[in-house]
């Protein structure tokens, strides 16, 4: 029986790390691709995808360098003004937050993203929006507020259907299900657990499956059914033991521990309570080790074991103090972080404020110009001249004028479509419509007034010159 389990352990240590290492060259392959790609993209719009989507990459282990990739995609799609790139960056930006523990700040942006994607016809988007803010509160422990927004975007994938409730179905209910459970209402984080499942087998993932399923089992150790909980954590287990995603593993297995401490199995408690205890330690996560230890410390002063009792207890203090420590650089991390990205937007400002400027400039030039280019047509109309050219000069100057005004027109029309090129178009076509006669009129009458003095100055010197002709 010992030598079963230490092979077993073995055999699922060489899984997960062949799968790790096909994941990091994979990974690492597709960061250089993505590198070499930006460094060649001259497009501005193809830059910020490329970007958002190298900080995709950095997400699972550099979410520090993703969120400066980030903010770097969303500086420059907001100055091209690339709604889709804005959006995406957003939600980037927001994710590394989250990761880093900064959820305030990933609230927040969050939020911004959601005000774009209520603008935008993207049902898909919205929901998905809708569905991180709630993840969010949660996190916050604003559980009222999750929930608000959490029903919200199950109502919009479920009125909307086929492959964006396939999508997007299972994370929600998973997250009301967290959110009910962490209020302490097992009946109703047990329905939606249950949901959740329900779109999981039907989409024969494996993962979600045991994440659904971990899930009932918290609710059913909550109600304090220890042996029925006692199966799912192993049906949980059974699904995620060959995954890569050691935290769940962690959760998992220290249930199954507490499950077996209520049974008074001690031997059963501590084996996976050890489980949870080493998977901690190999992926460095502090708060999984701190349950782990304060978990064995029990257990083992239970069964008098008071020595090894005392080591986890002492283990248990000092990673106590880490956390406190690891939460003060962590919030040094994210100021840094935060004032790098004030920086970034201090020196973008400067930019708009440049280019804005510049237009500026061209506008007035442009609205000097036209009245000029008028007085000098007025001018040379008096002057002995070819009458084509006054009239080329005055064609000129109206179209000038004209293309001034759409030139105006265009953002306010942009801003007021939402920058939708069907309804951009059907607007400029009526206002075509309406001053295309119009120019063409103010034009025959304005080259008339001009070539008129000039015909009549050519008529008045034709006249004299046959009058000399005749006397002669």
């Amino acid at each position: 029986m010992k030598f079963s389990s230490i092979k077993f352990r073995l055999v699922l240590f060489c899984i997960v790390s062949m799968c790790v290492m096909q994941q990091d060259f994979a990974q690492t392959s597709k960061i250089d691709s993505l590198s070499r790609l930006i460094s060649n993209e001259k497009k501005d719009s193809n830059r910020v995808t490329l970007l958002w989507q190298l900080a995709e990459q950095y997400l699972a282990f550099k979410p520090d360098t993703s969120l400066q990739l980030a903010q770097n995609a969303l500086l420059l799609a907001q100055r091209i003004k690339f709604t889709e790139g804005e959006s995406r960056s957003l939600a980037m930006l927001a994710n590394s937050q989250y990761l880093l523990g900064d959820y305030p700040k990933a609230l927040e942006h969050y939020m911004q993203k959601l005000k774009i994607e209520e603008k935008r016809s993207s049902p898909r988007n919205y929901a998905s929006a809708l569905n991180n803010i709630g993840l969010t509160y949660i996190l916050l422990e604003e559980y009222k507020h999750a929930l608000e927004y959490l029903y919200r975007a199950d109502s919009i994938v479920d009125a909307v259907g086929g492959k964006i409730k396939e999508e997007l179905k299972y994370s929600i209910e998973v997250n009301i299900g967290e959110a009910y459970y962490r209020m302490k209402t097992p009946d109703s984080a047990a329905a939606y657990f249950n949901n959740a499942l329900k779109v999981a087998v039907a989409s024969d993932d494996t993962a979600s499956m045991g994440a659904a399923i971990l899930g009932k089992a918290n609710v059913l150790a909550q109600q304090n059914n220890t042996q029925e909980s006692l199966g799912y954590y192993y049906d949980a287990y059974n699904y995620l033991k060959n995954g890569s995603d050691a935290d769940i593993l962690c959760e998992v297995s220290l249930g199954l521990a507490k499950a077996y401490d209520k049974l008074e199995k001690n031997d059963s408690a501590i084996y996976f309570a050890k489980m949870s205890y080493s998977l901690a330690e190999k992926s460095n996560f502090t708060s999984r080790l701190l349950d782990a230890d304060l978990f064995l410390s029990g257990v083992y002063n239970k069964s008098r074991q008071f020595d090894l009792a005392f080591s986890h207890l002492k283990d248990a203090v000092q990673l106590k103090d880490s956390i406190k420590g690891h939460d003060k650089i962590k919030a040094a991390i994210n100021l840094s972080l935060n004032e790098k990205i004030r920086q970034q937007e201090i020196a973008e400002q400067k930019i708009r404020d440049k280019k804005a400027r510049s237009q500026q400039l061209q506008w007035s030039i442009i609205a000097v110009c036209i009245p000029i280019l008028f007085l000098i047509t007025l001018i040379i109309s008096r002057i002995k001249i070819h009458s084509k050219i006054i009239s080329f000069m005055g064609v000129l100057s109206l179209l000038l004028l004209f293309e001034f005004l759409t030139l105006l027109l265009h953002p306010v029309i942009a801003d007021l479509t939402h920058h939708v090129p069907i309804l951009e178009l059907l607007i400029f076509v009526i206002i075509a419509a309406l001053l295309v006669p119009g120019h063409h009129k103010l034009e025959h009458l304005l080259i008339a007034k001009l070539t008129k003095k000039h015909n009549e100055g050519e008529d008045i010197k034709l006249k004299t010159m046959k009058i000399n002709y005749k006397k002669k």
